[in-house]
């Protein structure tokens, strides 16, 4: 028989911001002894048939229906406007939820990023084994207080030391300011990260900064150095650095002005000199132009500072909707999957064993938001 809980033993635990409503069923239901699923039918039982489809085992996010809101609402005590504020997955059932007169909750995998909260900021919500799950949004995956960049573990704290990392605890908090100057900072950042991708996947002899925060973060996480290369916190201080520059509207405005009167090939220039003047990369302006004009037209035609740049200096002068989409040939990866051929010799397969041991595949990542309709052609 389900266990009925009582209103008053759960908003003992109130869900934090963020959180997975699959983490907070896991942290009220551990103390008193409960398997989440047992508290979960507790909450849903009554009159109508419950249907529960899956378990905690097959998916950490749990999502409901309309009739299990309501009745999650009403056992917490807590205000259903409330709980769909802390909780993202609880805001809308499930696309295969059905949403009809019966309580249903599912468990699924989220369908966004997921950390784990910092534990010296949590406090005494972290309990062995159950940790605070959240969705980090656009730039929550950096704990500032403590210098931890926050990582993805089911089970335990995941996150990697900064303190020897300090550039990368800058470009947080100019990711943090671009992040409160624009809605659609997560867009920006993403596309940000698809032009310096297409730069890592070149292997220039000259570059040495990226070669030395490997080190220092292979160093701090304990892993072999092919296997963190691809990590999005070695390249997101010159992602940043790139992502508020193509968001700063007095810079794209002074590039539409130099297409108009110079030309595209002008514009290109002026923002490529720019952006190696930001990454600190004195020789990058040069090999980039260079590359420009002897690369083939086919790689132009998804090359997506290129693409960004057509769109922002097209007649209208207008920032459209499709200004910040990527091309999926463009994307940088969020798996470590065939594309790190091009960083390392070593077997992508092997590489992407070493890396998940470490949980350096999980967590935040510059990756665009889902685009209504078909992916974007050349």
């Amino acid at each position: 028989m389900p266990v009925q809980a009582s209103a008053s033993t759960l908003v003992r635990i109130p869900p934090m911001a963020g959180e997975l409503t699959g983490s907070w069923f896991r942290r009220m239901a551990t103390p008193y002894g409960l398997p989440a699923q047992d508290l979960l039918r507790g909450i849903l039982s009554g009159a109508h048939r419950v249907q529960v489809t899956g378990t905690p085992g097959s998916g950490l996010e749990l999502f409901l229906n309309t009739p299990a809101r309501t009745a999650l609402a009403q056992s917490t005590g807590l205000p259903l406007t409330r709980l769909t504020r802390l909780l993202p997955a609880l805001a809308a059932p499930h696309g295969r939820l059905a949403d009809d007169e019966n309580p249903r909750a599912a468990w699924h995998m989220p369908g966004e990023a997921w950390v784990g909260t910092c534990p010296a900021c949590t406090g005494r919500a972290w309990r062995p084994g159950q940790p605070v799950l959240v969705y980090p949004g656009t730039a929550g995956h950096v704990c500032q207080r403590h210098r931890r960049w926050l990582l993805a573990h089911p089970g335990r704290p995941a996150s990697i030391s900064l303190e020897t990392l300090p550039e990368v605890l800058t470009a947080h908090r100019h990711h943090s300011a671009l992040a409160r100057a624009r809605p659609d900072a997560a867009d920006v950042v993403a596309l940000a990260a698809a032009v310096v991708w297409s730069w890592q996947v070149q292997g220039w002899r000259s570059e040495t900064v990226w070669q030395d925060r490997v080190r220092r973060l292979a160093a701090v996480t304990g892993s072999v150095p092919t296997a963190v290369v691809p990590h999005a916190l070695v390249s997101y201080p010159e992602t940043i650095a790139v992502a508020r520059l193509l968001g700063a509207p007095h810079w794209q405005q002074r590039l539409r002005e130099t297409a108009s009167a110079k030309g595209a090939g002008a514009a290109t220039e002026l923002l490529l000199r720019e952006i190696s003047r930001r990454a600190d990369r004195p020789w990058l302006a040069d090999w980039l132009i260079a590359y420009t004009r002897t690369r083939p037209r086919t790689a132009a035609q998804t090359d997506p500072l290129d693409r960004w740049l057509r769109r922002l200096t097209a007649a209208d002068g207008t920032e459209s909707d499709g200004l910040w989409t990527v091309h999926r040939a463009a994307v940088r990866p969020t798996e470590y999957s065939d594309r790190v051929g091009f960083l390392t010799d070593r077997r992508p397969r092997s590489l992407s064993e070493e890396a998940g041991a470490a949980f350096l595949t999980g967590g935040w990542e510059p990756v665009p938001s889902p685009q209504p309709g078909p992916a974007p052609c050349p």
